[in-house]
């Protein structure tokens, strides 16, 4: 079953996810990630894709171009705000008392809705 919504890149047909169709599965020989095994997979359709278990995901090898991943993208980026947030927090001992007021505050207004 295909493992993401691809593009083939001979004919140009939409490949969705979870469309079935024959391949054989390899090991990739020299390639693992912390012991993990990575598999490849290729057909006489042309198109190979192997895993990434360092992301959770698959890569293609050849022969399809990957569609838009949106959720990815949005996931990733909130990563990397708070991650920026974090660091801001850490360097800017002002931006973390303002952070921890503002939490307090919240927190005041929560119980006091709480109680109501």
């Amino acid at each position: 079953m295909a493992p993401f919504n691809m593009r083939c890149a001979t004919c140009g047909e939409y490949i969705y996810k979870g469309k079935k169709f024959n391949a054989r599965k390899e090991d990739v020989e020299i390639e693992d990630y912390l012991g993990i095994r990575i598999y490849s997979a290729h057909g006489a359709f042309k198109i190979s894709f192997k895993t990434d278990p360092k992301n959770t995901d698959y890569e293609i090898e050849a022969g399809a171009t990957r569609h838009f991943r949106a959720l990815k993208l949005a996931e990733e980026q909130t990563k990397r705000e708070e991650e920026e947030q974090k660091e801001e927090e850490a360097n800017n001992p002002m931006k973390l008392l303002e952070y921890r007021t503002e939490q307090s505050t919240q927190e005041i207004e929560l119980l006091e809705s709480l109680e109501e």
